[in-house]
């Protein structure tokens, strides 16, 4: 009888021990994940941005600019969106998925160009 007391204890344990090894485990791989998506997630962000500069430099270039372009990098790609009405300008970035969204208000081109507003939108 003794026997078979230490026996069901021993296993109690072990159970224990393995329930509480696999939610470290599961926990571990949570972090893990979460960690990349931040990490995607900035990188469409930094690609949504150079799409954003690359459109402000090309307006600056041409106050006609309309849009329109597609910027493949070895990172993903980013979208200039159409030239909106007084210069309204969207942007997109994509990496892996993770989108990110510029929207930029310009008040004027030349001789200098203000920037009334530009902020992350959840959508456009």
């Amino acid at each position: 009888m003794k026997g078979f007391i230490a026996l069901m204890t021993v296993l109690i344990i072990f159970g224990i021990v393995l329930i509480i090894g696999l939610s470290v485990s599961m926990l571990s791989v949570n972090e893990a994940t979460m960690g990349l998506k931040k990490t995607q997630s900035s990188r469409a962000y930094y690609l949504a941005n150079l799409c954003a500069e690359h459109s402000l430099m090309r307006l600056k270039e041409n106050s006609n600019y309309s849009g329109n372009e597609i910027i493949q990098t070895e990172e993903g790609n980013c979208q200039i969106l159409s030239i909106e009405n007084n210069w309204i300008v969207k942007v997109i970035g994509n990496f892996q998925n993770q989108i990110k969204k510029i929207k930029i208000i310009i008040s004027q081109v030349n001789p200098q160009m203000i920037i009334q507003s530009w902020q992350e939108v959840a959508d456009f």
